[in-house]
């Protein structure tokens, strides 16, 4: 299977007045054709860098980047070369979208710009691009503000596909829509990936949203993939504790579960994260080891890796009520540590 996206201990640091912060502190995944990798975690994790380092709005400060076999040597990709690559679905269809053009004419820009075929070719494409999306061919003459949220987010993703890239980053690309039409959205998703053999990197804070559409899920905390595999293993089985605690925070009715657990504490700041795994602050797992050896990603079969000393108790006590290892002395002082 081709792989369209693929990178490699990718970082970006950023020179702050407080010191060196690590959005994204050596990121490795993968992205085959047809397939979609989902990204979750808290606000500030990392994951809307890693998405515009990919698209090219910003630099890696260290690693390897490829898309479509061409990789970024550090100057950068070409940007027309990487426009045709990848294309992004940004959260906010309103702000994403010129209000002084017409629909026809935002799916049209980017033909124009890369030069692609005569007036008349693009206005075709545009038709059938619409088409594929949902779009009537009336829509093409109407302003942004004269359609709904959901009819919006189509455009984007009409205008992100006139140049047939290879990859869609879709950063919380249905976050700002209605329930009902957040479900329109991703069935037009599937349904694009099926029908163009797309690749997605699909970015959100909602994990049952993420479940429904990826193929593959990878956790991200402080800027690096603590649990990452398929889907179904990643939510079955919980491995990190991170993970648990996204999952077990989702509400009843969504999991089937008797009690809600919420994650306690902050995420520490990027700029100076805790020594060993930057998790333990709010771990009720943690010991002594967390505090001074950070975890590596390492096979937990079925295709499932997990950067945890612990992984195998943590799957084990899972559906077991672990709230008392929270006010055990060992977790409090390893999460008090600095």
């Amino acid at each position: 299977m081709t792989t369209v996206l693929q990178t490699e201990d990718l970082k970006v640091h950023h020179k702050t007045p407080r010191g060196m912060l690590r959005a994204v502190d050596g990121i490795t995944i993968h992205v085959d054709a047809g397939e979609t990798l989902g990204l979750v975690g808290e606000s500030g994790c990392g994951k809307s860098t890693l998405a515009r380092c990919i698209v090219g709005i910003s630099q890696p400060t260290e690693g390897k980047l490829t898309l479509d076999g061409v990789q970024d040597e550090g100057k950068g990709i070409n940007r027309f070369a990487r426009a045709r690559a990848v294309q992004m679905v940004f959260q906010d269809p309103s702000g994403a979208l010129n209000p002084r053009l017409s629909v026809g004419r935002i799916i049209e820009e980017p033909l124009m710009v890369h030069r692609i075929g005569s007036k008349r070719e693009r206005r075709k494409r545009v038709e059938e691009i619409a088409k594929q999306v949902g779009l009537a061919s009336y829509h093409l003459k109407r302003f942004p503000h004269e359609m709904s949220g959901g009819q919006r987010q189509r455009v984007s993703i009409a205008r992100a596909l006139a140049l047939e890239p290879s990859l869609l980053v879709c950063d919380e690309a249905v976050s700002a829509l209605d329930v009902s039409v957040q479900a329109q959205v991703l069935n037009l998703f599937i349904d694009l990936q099926k029908r163009l053999g797309l690749a997605y990197l699909f970015i959100s804070h909602d994990l049952a949203v993420v479940r429904y559409i990826s193929h593959r899920i990878a956790v991200m905390y402080l800027g690096r993939i603590v649990e990452i595999g398929p889907a179904e293993a990643v939510w079955s089985r919980r491995n990190h504790p991170y993970t648990r605690a996204l999952i077990n925070a989702i509400p009843d009715h969504a999991v089937g579960k008797d009690k809600v657990e919420l994650l306690e504490g902050d995420v520490p700041s990027p700029v100076n994260p805790p020594s060993g795994c930057t998790f333990r602050t709010r771990c009720p797992f943690a010991r002594e080891r967390c505090a001074a050896e950070a975890p590596a990603l390492r096979d937990r079969g079925g295709g499932l890796q997990v950067a945890c000393h612990f992984a195998e108790e943590i799957e084990a006590s899972n559906g077991v009520d672990q709230t008392h290892l929270a006010d055990s002395a060992t977790a409090k002082e390893v999460r008090c540590a600095s």
